[in-house]
């Protein structure tokens, strides 16, 4: 006997989880000091990497319908850090993305002794490069339009973004986006970085020299003339019904 051939349609499931209330009203306080992650989180977690979860501090939810709004208030753990400040889920509670981590496995799971408290003046805080130089052929143009002048730096310290921002998808019918807000991750700007990445190119095909290859290059063309045949005038009106006139001899025939 054969087995029946199972064929799935559309996109594969991205959460694979229960919105977070649908868990904690099945627990005794709603689920105070236990321990819920996100399946994200455990699809996205690399082999020796520090786990990521929320302890529950307080929830309240609404009682509605649908039990999936209400309020809540947990201490956050990301990859091993331990943030400071706990953290509000009202926002992200209806994500049907929470696994909840029974009691026996809490101890093997969480790894409370490898932790650390998040330090904003050590390792939490991120270098990023002040300016960028220009790319090469952004380089080229304007050394071209400068007349040999030297160009100057994109100022990269202007367009940093925040750290303390992470937008979490709603899934299908869910909505927008929402924003969860967590302990700012200080970013400290200094030096310049390239946009050269002649270090990624293999050795057989790298360049060592790269003036001859410069000297080849074409000069920038000027802009073209009017040449021979080309018809300029100005429409006789700027409405949409405006008349072209009509191409004769005359028009084919250039007298130098």
């Amino acid at each position: 006997m054969r087995m029946p051939v199972t064929q799935y349609f559309g996109q594969p499931a991205r959460y694979h989880g229960k919105p977070l209330f649908h868990i904690l009203c099945n627990l005794s306080q709603f689920g105070k000091g236990r321990i819920v992650t996100r399946s994200s989180y455990q699809a996205e977690r690399q082999p020796g990497e520090l786990p990521s979860f929320f302890r529950i501090l307080w929830a309240q939810p609404l009682m509605e319908p649908s039990t999936l709004q209400g309020r809540v208030v947990a201490e956050r753990v990301r990859k091993g850090v331990v943030y400071t400040e706990p953290v509000d889920l009202a926002d992200v509670a209806p994500v049907p993305d929470f696994v909840l981590i029974p009691r026996a496995e809490e101890q093997q799971y969480c790894q409370w002794e490898a932790l650390r408290q998040f330090n904003a003046e050590g390792e939490d805080q991120v270098t990023e490069p002040a300016h960028f130089t220009l790319p090469p052929l952004l380089r080229l143009l304007m050394e071209r339009a400068g007349g040999g002048a030297e160009p100057g730096l994109l100022p990269h310290h202007k367009t940093v973004q925040p750290k303390n921002v992470e937008l979490v998808d709603m899934g299908r019918g869910g909505g927008r986006p929402r924003r969860l807000l967590h302990q700012e991750t200080t970013t400290k700007c200094e030096g310049v970085a390239s946009y050269s990445y002649g270090h990624r190119v293999e050795a057989g095909l790298s360049c060592s020299d790269p003036a001859p290859v410069l000297a080849r290059l074409p000069s920038e063309p000027p802009m073209p003339n009017p040449a021979v045949g080309m018809r300029l005038y100005r429409w006789p009106d700027n409405t949409r019904n405006h008349k072209e006139e009509r191409r004769t001899e005359e028009h084919n025939t250039y007298f130098p």
